[in-house]
């Protein structure tokens, strides 16, 4: 975790169901009850240009403007739950051509513990042929990144993280040990139990109590089980009832290639809450 805890809720203007922020809200609360400082709840929401209502007789400009004045009213509306807590809440909005890139180009400019948004479920073929906001967050933003399912609940409980059993690589070993950190801090901050789990192929079976020592956790609350990790991983996090599911994303920096083929299986496929950390190779 970092000094200073920007929890940065993404907001969805089509809609007014916000997962997101009901669970931003609540981890920025959760953080301020730890103890933290300087924790900050960052609102933004991005409007597309081709989306923007112009009625008759009404030019393009001034349409433009009064779109953006209604969505900031709807932020600043959104804000006072927030402030009402005793949080302090900065708001956002923009209208963009290119909506995906605008959010993407938000989260990297201000630096921030998380980003947060609200998911929605798509088919592996509507991921394959169009790119979705999510994977394009995934694949650019340099941040944590936590994926809201709408029907998870609001309390963080339970979090559950998903490590690599065998490390044929620095870049692994790496993203185990950011891992594990990322699982103690977010279990720390929301006061949450903690798991942990290794997913094997065969007879290769990981030796559990060095694994619960490695993660200084006691051998109840880590788990090992045979199969595909995605399987391995879903089957697992709805056997304990998981609230967070912490797993990484390694990739190049700049590459166009997919989430990663575990990530890529688990994120539509799970009902809780997902946290993603990116890993980049040199």
């Amino acid at each position: 975790m970092t000094d200073a805890r920007r929890v940065f809720v993404i907001l969805d203007p089509t809609t007014m169901n916000q997962p997101s922020l009901v669970l931003g809200e609540t981890m920025a609360e959760d953080f301020v009850a730890s103890g933290a400082t300087n924790v900050c709840l960052h609102l933004y929401a991005c409007i597309a240009e081709d989306a923007v209502r112009r009625p008759p007789h009404v030019d393009e400009e001034t349409a433009r403007a009064e779109e953006l004045s209604r969505i900031k009213n709807w932020v600043e509306r959104l804000a006072e739950r927030g402030r009402s807590m005793g949080l302090e809440v900065v708001t956002e909005v923009e209208i963009q051509p290119n909506w995906r890139e605008a959010i993407s180009a938000a989260v990297q400019r201000h630096p921030c513990v998380v980003a947060i948004k609200n998911m929605t479920e798509q088919s592996r073929l509507t991921r394959w042929v169009r790119e979705t906001s999510d994977w394009r967050l995934l694949r650019d933003t340099g941040c944590p990144l936590l994926l809201v399912k709408s029907y998870a609940r609001r309390h963080i409980k339970r979090v559950l993280v998903a490590i690599k059993h065998r490390t044929d690589s620095d870049i692994y070993e790496a993203a185990n040990e950011r891992l594990l950190k990322a699982g103690r801090g977010w279990a720390e901050s929301v006061g949450a139990e903690l798991h942990v789990l290794t997913a094997y192929q065969g007879e290769d079976y990981p030796d559990r109590q060095k694994l619960a020592d490695r993660c200084d956790l006691p051998r109840n609350r880590v788990h090992a089980a045979a199969g595909a990790p995605d399987a391995v991983i879903a089957s697992v996090a709805q056997e304990l009832h998981a609230d967070l599911l912490i797993i990484a994303r390694v990739g190049k920096p700049g590459s166009t290639a997919k989430v990663g083929r575990t990530a890529e299986k688990v994120i539509d496929n799970l009902y809780c809450n997902i946290l993603v950390l990116p890993m980049t190779t040199d």
